[in-house]
């Protein structure tokens, strides 16, 4: 089984060595190799194509493409699944590392399981140390779409993960441009609601910490904004699908709620930009109380709505 692997490249010129001699000293063989260059000011492209020309048998089933305009990492990633042509992917940052077995763990296991989805462990990665195994979740279908849907639970990552290329027929707008930050929540809230799933317990994946570029170390109001704009997705995908919200979903979205208090955001932003009407008493008094402008009243908010989200 042929499997592509898709790496966004922007402002990695101090890690994409290293990410990318993982990827092309992976101990499976048939691999595809597709980075998109999102008109990266730095060297990362010439650094990569060097470290290419290290792995001859690999050369030849590498492609650098190009946005024409920077797109950011939604645009990028909705680029990259679109070069797709096997029938299996797997989505890496250019500033993280792959265990030599990785590609092989996967693709064993989607083997065996023939699922949409294989979920494997990862450590956080940080000063070319890894730490303890987190594993994937070991639950039910609906045990792991609550998870993911609650938010703060599990990590909502795309990385990780084998995919089936059919995946993509199911949720056709998997990555969407504009939407940077979250895209991982925007992605896996709606996949795992129409996708089967399996794990491997060995670790696949070192998710680096130590880049102080990376988005999730820089929240900006416009990464908040992004949030947002994915939560709106997510409602309207679920809106469509079965005519109402799970609670574990209104748990998720109240979570930008949340938000708005930690960043300083004006709350009348997020009721433009998510459109949520609160269904279930419960998130209907939360939501109340989150745009109460008392800063008692919005921690006794904050302590229900952790209370709610732990039941």
């Amino acid at each position: 089984m042929t499997i592509t692997i898709l790496v966004p490249v922007y402002g990695v010129e101090k890690y994409i060595e290293e990410c990318a001699e993982s990827l092309f000293s992976q101990k499976y063989d048939d691999i595809e190799y597709i980075f998109c260059d999102d008109c990266t000011p730095d060297r990362s492209i010439d650094i990569l194509r060097k470290v290419v020309e290290r792995h001859p048998k690999r050369e030849g089933h590498v492609r650098i493409i190009r946005n024409e305009q920077n797109k950011g990492l939604g645009g990028t990633r909705l680029h990259l699944i679109s070069e797709v042509k096997t029938d299996y992917f797997l989505i890496v940052d250019s500033d993280d590392v792959l265990p030599l077995n990785a590609v092989a763990a996967l693709a064993s296991k989607m083997k065996e399981a023939d699922t949409d989805i294989v979920d494997g462990a990862y450590s956080v990665y940080a000063d070319e140390k890894s730490a303890k195994a987190i594993l994937p979740p070991h639950d039910s279908p609906s045990k792991y779409l609550d998870k993911i849907l609650c938010q703060n639970i599990i990590l909502p990552r795309v990385w990780g993960r084998l995919y089936k290329t059919s995946v993509l027929q199911q949720v056709k707008d998997l990555f969407i441009e504009g939407i940077d930050f979250a895209e991982d929540i925007c992605a896996t809230s709606r996949l795992a609601c129409v996708t089967s799933r399996s794990w491997t317990d060995e670790v696949v994946y070192y998710y680096r910490t130590d880049n102080i570029n990376s988005y999730t170390r820089n929240i900006t109001k416009k990464n908040i904004l992004s949030y947002f704009r994915a939560m709106a997705v997510v409602l309207s995908f679920y809106h469509q699908r079965k005519g109402h919200l799970p609670m574990s979903l209104e748990i998720g979205v109240l979570n930008a709620y949340r938000e708005c208090g930690r960043s300083n955001i004006a709350i009348s932003l997020a009721d433009e930009t998510i459109g949520y009407v609160p269904e279930r008493f419960t998130a209907q008094l939360l939501y109340k109380l989150f745009h109460c402008k008392s800063k008692l009243v919005l921690k006794i908010a904050d302590f229900l709505y952790r209370l709610v989200r732990e039941i």
